[in-house]
């Protein structure tokens, strides 16, 4: 999602910076930004060893066509399959930015590189998980 800040503003009286993050307008892209940025912003100020989200490898269900233009982080559900033993990744539908149904399912997000192809079904790509398998 774009356009996303990040910025720093003098802090009151304790003289500490103050740290603030602009999500986009979009909500599909502020959904995507905020998993990705603020999540994981808030966890290390927290103090997590692990603040960013965990990342496996799932064979996708079905063909995805890839964004030639920029990289993509594609809204799925992921389940385990036992037969196959590994995650299965499953498309959320139409990935349109203002698509918020997009995100109700989703507890991953495929991480798709920029290219003009498209992956087939059963293809191993990076997933973030972002909500219960």
């Amino acid at each position: 999602g774009k356009p996303l800040t990040f910025a720093t503003a003098p802090g009151s009286s304790n003289g500490r910076e103050k740290m603030m993050i602009a999500l986009p307008g979009n909500p599909v892209s502020s959904y995507v930004c905020f998993h990705l940025v603020v999540e994981p912003a808030i966890r290390a100020l927290a103090g997590h060893r692990r603040p960013r989200p965990p990342v496996v490898d799932a064979q996708l269900e079905a063909p995805i066509k890839l964004d030639p233009e920029r990289p993509e982080f594609h809204r799925a559900t992921l389940s385990w399959s036992a037969e196959a033993k590994c995650f299965i990744a499953t498309s959320t539908g139409k990935q349109a930015s203002s698509r918020l149904l997009s995100t109700r399912s989703a507890n991953a997000l495929l991480s798709l590189p920029n290219r003009n192809e498209t992956l087939p079904a059963g293809a191993v790509v990076p997933a973030l998980i972002i909500g219960s398998l």
